[in-house]
């Protein structure tokens, strides 16, 4: 299982009035957060409505999402508040594109410069946010595939490492593996020649992979996004 970066009160109880009492001040906190960031000229004035929407509607998506793991239709919710930003930036998103394309004209006191500006910053603001949540995912990941069989992890690990480029500042994902005691650099090397070991190889990067994409950490953020 992956592991668990949250706080005391992040159980997958999500009938408990415990629970949610813990969870309302955060997703309400990241809510505003998203909802002033995202700066949409027709959301002026309405601020607060939305962020009670944003609110709902993911408290309502993170209990839809925990009772389809209940029914064994999804993987178990390994962490409440890692999988509730992921929602709500996702909701909060469609809604900010929605009403975008819903404008037809432009807002009295903004040119068509302006508007193109804020554009501009709300694509690079949504970057970021999707940026901290993969490194995130990385780090998980790069503790249990530190964790691998040896062999899995080094065919793994060779394959990576050949699919990269080495610079002086090492990538997100490489930092991720440098936080755990791994230099992918040191794993770059060239494939067996012989074909019966070329075979071997690739069927342990295969069962490698396929460990990863069934990771609890992995379908969580495959779930939620």
């Amino acid at each position: 299982m992956c592991a668990n970066l949250t706080n005391s009160y992040d159980t997958n109880d999500l009938h408990s009035e415990i629970t949610w009492r813990a969870l309302y001040p955060t997703l309400r906190s990241l809510a505003r957060y998203l909802v002033h960031s995202a700066r949409v000229p027709s959301w002026r004035g309405q601020e607060e409505d939305i962020i009670e929407d944003v609110v709902q509607e993911t408290a309502r998506r993170l209990l839809e999402r925990a009772q389809k793991a209940e029914r064994g239709e999804a993987t178990p919710i390994q962490s409440l508040t890692q999988m509730m930003p992921v929602i709500a930036r996702n909701y909060c998103k469609d809604l900010r594109r929605r009403d975008y394309r819903l404008s037809h004209v432009l807002p009295s006191d903004s040119s068509a410069e302006a508007y193109d500006g804020r554009d501009e910053q709300l694509h690079l603001l949504e970057m970021i946010t999707e940026s901290i949540q993969q490194e995130m995912l990385f780090k998980l990941v790069a503790r249990e595939i530190a964790s691998f069989p040896d062999k899995q992890r080094t065919a793994l690990l060779v394959d990576l490492a050949n699919r990269m480029y080495f610079d002086i500042q090492p990538t997100p994902l490489q930092r991720a593996f440098l936080a755990v005691g791994i230099q992918l650099q040191h794993y770059r090397q060239s494939l067996p020649a012989d074909r019966r070991e070329r075979d071997r190889y690739a069927s342990l990067l295969s069962y490698a992979y396929k460990r990863v994409m069934h990771l609890p950490c992995v379908q969580e953020y495959i779930a939620a996004a």
